[in-house]
């Protein structure tokens, strides 16, 4: 269900994204060593997307009231040599505030020790840590960190702030669909091998039931939250750096006087 519903959202891909995951400084070691066993990149690759199509829909919107503000008529819009240079001159700081505040995943080793450690005990983290260090734990954490990330997406993608083929996110759309698809075949296993009866076992178990839940709803929200704090400082952003716009309206106003 997971992947048809996938398939229907995310167009397929040709190029991937290498996301690189941000230093771990946890001083529960039972906390740390169960964050390592995760990769979210699935739900960052997400989060990029989002957030460069938000980052262009602010600048867009920025250029546009310049453009208003100073009468430079129907022809300043995208596709003009000089809106789209403009636009890129705006876009880059948005997009390096972006991965320092996203994509790094830098604020996540904090959120993540907080969650565990007011969701388990001790004794809990160590049978966790255990389970999910083996091959069919981890087989298992890959299906949590790819449910988190189709909670992130419902959230996104059909409450409609996911805008379909938005111009400019290209590349970030396509590096999301190889994300997906490969977080999709890496979580694969098979639930009649006897070697994999503990994984049975695990997501049969309270324990195990209790660790999905915490991480599919609990998780999904504090993504979800940061995700939109992040997207929600992009327009004021935008509107502060529109100054870098000025020698393209110069030049736009020259094209425009021959």
């Amino acid at each position: 269900m997971i992947l048809r519903v996938a398939r229907l959202m995310f167009p397929a891909a040709l190029t991937a994204v290498l996301i690189a995951s941000a230093p771990l400084a946890m001083a529960n070691d039972k906390t740390e060593a169960l964050y390592a066993i995760h990769d979210w990149k699935t739900s960052v690759a997400l989060g990029n997307r989002y957030l460069k199509q938000q980052a262009l829909v602010a600048t867009r919107d920025a250029l546009g009231r310049l453009g208003r503000e100073q009468s430079l008529g129907k022809a300043w819009k995208p596709g003009n040599l000089h809106f789209d240079a403009a636009e890129k001159a705006v876009v880059a700081p948005l997009l390096a505030d972006v991965q320092r505040e996203w994509t790094s995943r830098a604020w996540l080793p904090a959120e993540w020790e907080r969650l565990a450690g007011e969701s388990f005990s001790e004794a809990e983290l160590d049978s966790l840590v255990a389970h999910l260090s083996s091959e069919v734990g981890r087989k298992q954490a890959k299906i949590i960190d790819h449910s988190v990330a189709f909670h992130v997406a419902g959230a996104y993608g059909m409450s409609g702030k996911l805008l379909q083929d938005y111009p400019g996110t290209e590349a970030e759309q396509k590096a999301l669909t190889y994300t997906w698809d490969e977080e999709d075949r890496e979580m694969r296993f098979s639930v009649d091998a006897i070697e994999n009866v503990e994984g049975q076992r695990f997501a049969l178990s309270p324990l195990g039931a209790k660790y999905q839940r915490t991480l599919i709803i609990k998780l999904t929200g504090v993504i979800n939250a940061h995700l939109d704090q992040v997207a929600a400082g992009l327009p004021a952003k935008a509107a502060a750096g529109i100054a870098q716009a000025a020698p393209f309206v110069t030049n736009f106003r020259a094209d425009a006087a021959r």
